[in-house]
């Protein structure tokens, strides 16, 4: 299929972008990498009588300053995989990002597209809110920062402002020593994930001393699961205390039910990734340095 007839404009700035959604309001989407946006006018599900195309701005610089990383928003998948000094500070960024589609849309899409297009299963959001992110932006009324618990609303949907234009992503990495995994499951590979988690475990000796637990398919948002996340604080993750936390995750969160599974099927991917990333983040963070 083609799209509807749109009108085309290429953004000189992200001061120009801006401008450019003031005066087109509702009818202007921005396009970054294209990679969801595209795909889904080709299919008449978006249907925007104007496209800013903001993917040639320079926005692509990453930046690790203390225990921040900072990505811009034109910061293409493949450069979050071939990055040295983020693999170094956070590894578990290029074990998320190798789950994203395939090479050819690595290439093109981009962290702050997929973040905006808030994919309830992607993996940028997921890392987003795992690691304490933020969101920076910028319109007519200046720049703002907005936590990543507060950005995404539902499926599709976030809390930007219409003439808001995400220009950088913030992320904390955590204190070492720590370990990280990220593991999700498809049909096929690259295809949209069925579910996924990701953790982060801190530890002295045996004993947790911090743990992040991020899920989704959970719910229509990438989702903390804060219960589990205190209740390994202070333990040692023995195989019946990863059990009762694979159990704790059925429990607690209904997950969703669609063409490709049902609530059921993936309240039990769920709770068995669950329990495998806690088990590898922990066994990491003990050869962490």
């Amino acid at each position: 299929m083609k799209p509807a007839p749109f009108a085309y404009h290429r953004a000189e700035s992200v001061d120009h972008a801006c401008s450019l959604l003031v005066e087109h309001g509702e009818d202007a989407r921005l396009l970054a990498g294209g990679q969801s946006l595209i795909a889904m006018m080709n299919l008449r599900l978006a249907r925007p009588a104007v496209l800013i195309d903001v993917g040639r701005l320079p926005l692509d610089e990453m930046t690790i300053a203390g225990d921040t990383v900072r990505i811009g928003a034109m910061t293409r998948h493949r450069q979050l995989l071939d990055h040295p000094p983020l693999k170094a500070s956070a590894p578990i960024f290029a074990e998320a990002v190798r789950y994203i589609a395939h090479p050819t849309i690595r290439n093109l899409g981009t962290a702050g597209g997929s973040v905006a297009h808030a994919d309830p299963t992607a993996e940028i959001p997921a890392l987003l809110v795992l690691l304490d992110g933020e969101v920076e932006t910028t319109s007519p009324e200046g720049t703002r920062r907005i936590a990543a618990t507060q950005l995404f609303r539902g499926a599709f949907t976030t809390s930007l402002n219409p003439a808001e234009m995400i220009t950088a992503l913030h992320f904390r990495i955590p204190a070492r020593p720590a370990g990280g995994c990220f593991l999700e499951l498809a049909e096929r590979d690259g295809d949209y994930a069925l579910a996924a988690a990701g953790a982060v475990i801190q530890r002295r000796g045996p004993t947790i001393t911090g743990a992040q637990l991020v899920l989704t398919g959970a719910e229509s948002v990438p989702v903390r699961a804060g219960a589990i996340e205190t209740l390994l604080v202070g333990s040692t993750p023995t195989e019946e205390l990863l059990r009762a936390v694979a159990a704790r995750i059925a429990e607690d969160f209904s997950a969703y039910g669609d063409i490709r599974a049902s609530a059921d099927y993936r309240r039990h991917l769920l709770a068995e990734l669950g329990r495998r990333v806690i088990s590898t983040a922990y066994e990491r963070a003990g050869t962490a340095t």
